[in-house]
């Protein structure tokens, strides 16, 4: 499961462990801190924050995502990566043959989402495992 803390993340946060107490299997909650080569380490795109903040933002984040699921039974490990947030989800999923990737979707519109982009979409068209995107 790929979390960035967003709302849309709680929703993934349910959806998965719902799953995951029908099937049993470990889940791996991965947060990636995006970087921009060109400006430093970006949570978001108008503003710079230090790489020590934003490494402790998401830790908590994963700490908190990883509490949800031990308190319903579910096996969880963490993991915390820096890069483009879809090129990292894609390259572990596919490295480690994860049955199931499971994310939050921005809910941009068909137009939008062509013109922004989106994770979601990068990785779901660069997957060739299984995908869920929760909205």
């Amino acid at each position: 499961m790929a979390t960035d803390g967003s709302r849309h993340s709680t929703k993934t946060i349910e959806q998965t462990i719902k799953l995951a107490k029908k099937f049993n299997p470990e889940v791996t909650v991965l947060y990636v801190i995006e970087v921009n080569p060109q400006q430093g380490y970006d949570f978001f795109a108008s503003y710079r924050k230090k790489e020590e903040e934003l490494v402790n933002k998401a830790e908590n984040i994963l700490k908190k995502t990883a509490e949800s699921f031990k308190e319903q039974g579910v096996v969880v490990k963490t993991r915390l990566e820096k890069g483009n947030p879809s090129d990292i989800i894609c390259d572990i999923s596919q490295k480690e043959n994860f049955d199931l990737v499971v994310m939050g979707g921005r809910g941009l519109g068909k137009i939008s989402g062509v013109l922004l982009g989106s994770v979601s979409n990068a990785v779901v068209n660069c997957l060739n495992n299984n995908i869920m995107i929760i909205k």
